[in-house]
Formats: structure tokens, C-alpha cells, sequence
């Protein structure tokens, strides 16, 4: 029931995201469809049914068609300059109601004005208002005498309902547009943190490997100057010397192979695979071989273990 009830909406969602895909893309297409509608509406209009509502039927055709065609192709760019375009407007609407036509296409003033709300200042509205309100009141006060509110109160709410609409549009979009912007900050905030710890660790890492390179060399150094100096009294103390350096330099690969191991792992990977590997099992065997001949004393095996014990000499 829930996929019955979610899949009309998903389906309008999706057309809706590609219908404003296409006005974004090609947004010259969905302004000459709609003028074109409602121009074909107008000249509808004037063929004829303008007469149902007018006060004076008695006026030129020639004049209605003029007045429609004026009152509906401007909206082509009722997007880009949707002041302009009222101000164009305004003088075919006014003669409108002046004459006692009363076309119906004067209630596209509708459109731009919607546009004025959604787009421009709050300020615009003024002028819009001040457009609109005359010819009304002009059309109230000559053909309906003392009912001329019953003309211009429906009307000009009509306006305010439009007014308020756009800038309800308006303000769903910024708000919309300050939740994008605020989440695209913390996604860059996120990342400049993530950046921040990786530069942290690496200072870390680098200064664990300065302390282990360090330390295990200048032992190594040490040692190999005593089995140096003891080699020609005491064989057996430079062997196990030999078997100390051996110890110390495993043991310092396998501190750098754990910090090198951390250090290729991407930063994007999760922290279960940061954990790296044996460094016995990335060795060469050579440096098994080594290490097991390193070892010919039981006493002097760093490992203890039956392996080392066993190795050839």
C-alpha cells in the first residue's frame, strides 16, 4: 500500500525535475509555448465572446485584436523584464476598460506581475500596483457608477493574491537556497577538518619515524663500534653483537613498515583497513634466510623459537 500511495508522487517529482530541467536549459522554448497559448486564447476571444462581458459590443474588431496582441505577446519576456513588460501592458489595459471592451486578456497582467513578486524588490510591487489600479478603477468609475467597487474589490484581490503567491515562491526559494549554501559550507568545513587531522597524523608520523630512525641507528652505530673493537679479542661478543644489530635493524624496519603502511592507505578508507600488515609476510625471503642465519646461538636468538634454533649454519 505504501508503494501505491509513493509512486504517483516519485513520478510527479521526477517530472517536475525534468520539466525544470528543460526552462533551465532551453528556457526560450517554455516562454514562446506559453505566449503562443495565450495569444491563441486572446485572438479566440476577440473572434468574438469578448462581447458576453463587455459594456460597449459595438466596438471595432480591428481595435480588439489589436488590444489582445498587445495585451498577450508581450509575455515572451515577462521573465527578464517582467516591469517592462507590465509597463507595456498597462496602456492596452487601460484602453480596454476605458473603451467598455473589458477583455478578459487584461487579467494576464497576472503573469508579470507573479514575476515581479518572485524576482524583483518588494519595492516593485509599488509601481506594479500603480499600473494595475487605474485602468480598474477607470473602467469601475465610468460603466458602473455607484457599484464601481463590486468591479475593482474582486480584481484588485485577485492582484494581491497573485503579489502574495510570488512572494511566497520566493521566499521557499531562499530559504532552500540557504539550507544548499549552508550545507555545501559544512561539507567544506568537513573536508578542511579531514585535511587538518591527515596533515596532524602525517606530522605525527613523521616525527615517530625521525625518533625510530634516530634511536635505532645511533644504537646500530653503537653496536657495530663494540663488535668492531671486540673482534679480534672476543669473537663470540662481536657475533652477538652482529646478532644485536641484526635484532635492532628488524625491529626498525618493522616500526617503519607499520608507519609506511598507514601512510598509503587513502585517506578516504575506513579505519577497520588502516591496519596494516605482517611486515613478516612483505619480506623478502632473502631477509628470512638472513635473520635465521643471524641466529646460530640459542642464547643470543632474539626470537626463541625452535625455527631459529634449528637454521642451517
Amino acid at each position: 500500500m505504501t508503494t501505491e500511495t509513493t509512486a504517483p508522487s516519485r513520478w510527479t517529482q521526477q517530472l517536475t525535475a525534468r520539466v525544470r530541467a528543460v526552462d533551465a536549459a532551453r528556457p526560450w522554448l517554455w516562454d514562446t509555448a506559453l505566449t503562443l497559448g495565450w495569444t491563441t486564447a486572446a485572438l479566440v476571444d476577440a473572434a468574438g465572446g469578448w462581447r458576453n462581458v463587455a459594456r460597449d459590443p459595438s466596438l471595432p474588431s480591428g481595435l480588439i485584436v489589436v488590444l489582445s496582441l498587445a495585451l498577450s505577446l508581450p509575455l515572451y519576456a515577462r521573465r527578464r523584464r517582467p516591469t517592462t513588460v507590465l509597463a507595456v501592458m498597462a496602456p492596452a489595459a487601460l484602453l480596454s476598460e476605458a473603451s467598455g471592451a473589458f477583455l478578459q486578456a487584461a487579467f494576464l497582467q497576472a503573469l508579470p506581475l507573479f514575476h515581479i513578486a518572485l524576482t524583483r524588490p518588494p519595492r516593485r510591487l509599488l509601481w506594479a500596483f500603480a499600473l494595475l489600479v487605474p485602468p480598474v478603477l477607470v473602467g469601475g468609475l465610468r460603466f458602473d457608477g455607484d457599484r464601481w467597487d463590486q468591479h475593482v474589490v474582486p480584481i484588485l484581490w485577485a492582484y494581491v493574491i497573485v503579489a502574495l503567491i510570488g512572494i511566497t515562491v520566493r521566499s521557499r526559494r531562499d530559504h532552500t537556497a540557504s539550507l544548499v549554501d549552508r550545507a555545501r559550507r559544512l561539507e567544506i568545513e568537513r573536508d578542511q577538518e579531514v585535511r587538518l587531522a591527515a596533515a596532524a597524523e602525517r606530522a605525527r608520523i613523521a616525527r615517530e619515524m625521525h625518533d625510530i630512525i634516530g634511536h635505532n641507528l645511533s644504537v646500530i652505530t653503537g653496536l657495530a663500534d663494540g663488535g668492531r673493537y671486540a673482534a679480534a679479542k672476543s669473537p663470540e661478543r662481536a657475533a652477538q653483537a652482529l646478532d644485536a644489530i641484526g635484532t635492532t635493524s628488524r625491529q626498525a624496519l618493522d616500526e617503519l613498515r607499520r608507519l609506511l603502511g598507514v601512510l598509503s592507505v587513502p585517506d578516504d578508507t575506513p579505519a577497520a583497513d588502516r591496519t596494516p600488515s605482517r611486515p613478516w609476510r612483505t619480506w623478502d625471503p632473502s631477509w628470512r634466510a638472513y635473520g635465521r642465519r643471524a641466529c646460530r646461538s640459542p642464547r643470543s636468538c632474539p626470537h626463541r623459537s625452535r625455527r631459529c634454533r634449528r637454521a642451517p649454519s
